[in-house]
């Protein structure tokens, strides 16, 4: 059958042939083995696993640089893991659970692809519903398995809250993961400070160049990053910008769609500009895509 997958996030439609029927994993990657998914981070990267508490408190939700100062959200103290959930965490939960997520059982899942021209801007340029696709293969059958430091992707809603349950916590709010993103900000900020310091430098996995034609690659990164590779924030915490966009549990306005939170390393400043902490995009709960993936939050 074909379906018409809206891709909330980025505002279009993708057009997609896909086969029904779960798609078998490919030879040699069983069920949630680590030893099937690439290892050892590059030097330099890295994070800590666990989770980190952020205190109790107030964060002016939406606030996003002089002449937009959000709103004044209280938030109670609550525990949020120090990174994204990575491939190698989720391979735990896969082989302790058996879970099979969405993208495995429909047989793929949304891939951004970098084009070689442009004819105008539909984003189906860019966008792909790649066979085979998954959390295992994030650049479908055939491509390379993942590497266990990545953040874990082509993960829907669902399937990220079913790993949420079996980790103890849930999906965090949309207050909550700004509270946790803003980390000790006492004032309005430029947006652009938090994925890049003062000189310029890239503090955070985003697009530097023309999206989506050219990608300096200023921040040594042309797609996912392992996580701890950037300067965590205040609280500890990686990765909050940039990187994998991820999931809450806030409806998006509309039925079945979430907020995502974060930016991704497709956020470039022609293009979505996505990288602060007041950002967000309606996404629909059961598509993940190549760039989604999530983290936990419990409570005291």
């Amino acid at each position: 059958m074909t379906r018409r997958v809206a891709l909330g996030l980025i505002g279009l439609a993708l057009v997609a042939g896909l086969t029904g029927g779960a798609a078998a994993p490919a030879s040699g990657d069983r069920a949630g083995d680590v030893a099937t998914i690439r290892a050892a981070a590059p030097a330099g990267c890295g994070a800590a696993n666990g989770r980190v508490f952020v205190p109790a408190g107030a964060t002016t939700l939406g606030e996003d640089g002089p002449g937009r100062p959000g709103s004044n959200v209280r938030v109670e103290g609550f525990w949020i893991d120090r990174h994204e959930v990575t491939n190698r965490q989720f391979a735990a939960f896969v082989a302790a659970t058996g879970y099979v997520t969405q993208a495995e059982r429909e047989g793929g899942s949304a891939v951004f692809v970098q084009p070689e021209s442009l004819d105008g801007d539909d984003a189906a340029q860019w966008w792909r519903f790649v066979r085979g696709a998954s959390w295992r293969r994030p650049h479908g059958a055939g491509g390379e398995l993942a590497h266990a430091d990545e953040p874990v992707v082509h993960v829907t809603f669902d399937d990220a809250q079913v790993y949420a349950h079996w980790a103890g916590g849930v999906l965090p709010s949309e207050a909550q993961w700004e509270r946790a993103a803003r980390g000790d900000q006492a004032g309005p900020r430029s947006p652009a400070a938090w994925a890049y310091d003062a000189s310029g430098k890239p503090i955070a996995n985003t697009w530097q160049g023309e999206f989506p034609l050219n990608q300096v690659g200023d921040d040594h990164y042309d797609g996912l990053a392992p996580v701890g590779c950037f300067p965590p924030n205040a609280f500890g915490l990686d990765d909050m910008i940039g990187n994998a966009w991820e999931w809450t549990q806030s409806a998006a306005g509309g039925e079945g769609r979430r907020i995502l939170k974060g930016g991704s390393f497709l956020c470039a400043f022609n293009y979505c500009a996505n990288f602060r902490p007041a950002a967000w995009q309606a996404q629909e709960q059961d598509l993940g895509a190549s760039h989604i993936g999530f983290r936990v939050v419990s409570s005291p």
